[in-house]
């Protein structure tokens, strides 16, 4: 039996998004239609999170608001985890995932606005992975985000992922998550041209029933890698191969 999603907006916000949106659908019970991709892809159902080791632009369209890249359209500036006041976080948190736009400044149908996320895709649509550790403060529709789910992190760090096509059974308002831990799937929820996850790494002070609005957004790619601690061995503390 499909379970009813915990949502902490106010109601009259969340009846005004629901009825221009059908009820969330957990669990994968229905699949995205997405168009076939050259080169590696995983199945769309893996349940582990697989940090990109390189990131790309979009192969076959433009990428509005793009990154830096090289002249083979790799992102530079990119580490599969970074440190945002000292929590790690992953980058780009789906599998196979390509960049179809960046953070900032873009011009969209012809309106300039901020583009405070950034737009990861892949083929076939991924599952969605927690970046961090941390807690479920929001996880409901919104007439912009679609299915969206925002986590706390602490230290004043928090994620949102909008555009789902659905959540996990146990994606519910308070409940924890653990690094890469599945929230759900990329979809086209809200107000979108096609499948892709909405990634939105966030600082400030939450306030509770306006979706996170009040925070600020911060590029992803702005921050400096995070280094697992046991793998920072000096030379004076490693062991001599041989006397």
């Amino acid at each position: 039996m499909l379970r009813s999603i915990a949502v902490l907006s106010a109601s009259a916000l969340f009846l005004a998004a629901c009825a221009s949106n059908p009820a969330p659908v957990r669990n994968g019970r229905t699949q995205a239609t997405v168009p076939p991709a050259s080169g590696p892809v995983i199945e769309a159902n893996v349940e582990r999170l697989y940090p990109n080791e390189r990131l790309f632009l979009c192969s076959g369209s433009s990428v509005s608001n793009a990154p830096d890249t090289d002249s083979n359209r790799e992102v530079i500036e990119y580490s599969r985890l970074v440190v945002v006041n000292g929590v790690p976080l992953v980058t780009a948190p789906a599998n196979n995932a390509c960049v179809s736009s960046g953070f900032g400044i873009r011009t969209l149908n012809g309106r300039t606005r901020p583009h405070n996320g950034l737009d990861i895709t892949s083929r076939p649509a991924s599952r969605v992975f927690s970046g961090g550790a941390g807690t479920i403060l929001e996880a409901g529709y919104n007439s912009g985000f679609g299915l969206s789910i925002l986590i706390d992190h602490g230290s004043g760090v928090y994620t949102r992922y909008a555009h789902l096509e659905y959540v996990e059974d146990n994606i519910e308002v308070g409940e924890t998550v653990h690094y890469g831990e599945p929230l759900g799937r990329m979809g086209a929820s809200g107000h979108v041209t096609g499948i892709h996850l909405h990634y939105e790494v966030l600082t400030g002070t939450y306030q509770a029933g306006v979706w996170g609005r009040g925070l600020t957004p911060r590029n992803p790619f702005d921050f400096p890698p995070w280094i697992d601690p046991r793998l920072a061995v000096t030379d004076t503390e490693a062991a001599p191969l041989s006397r």
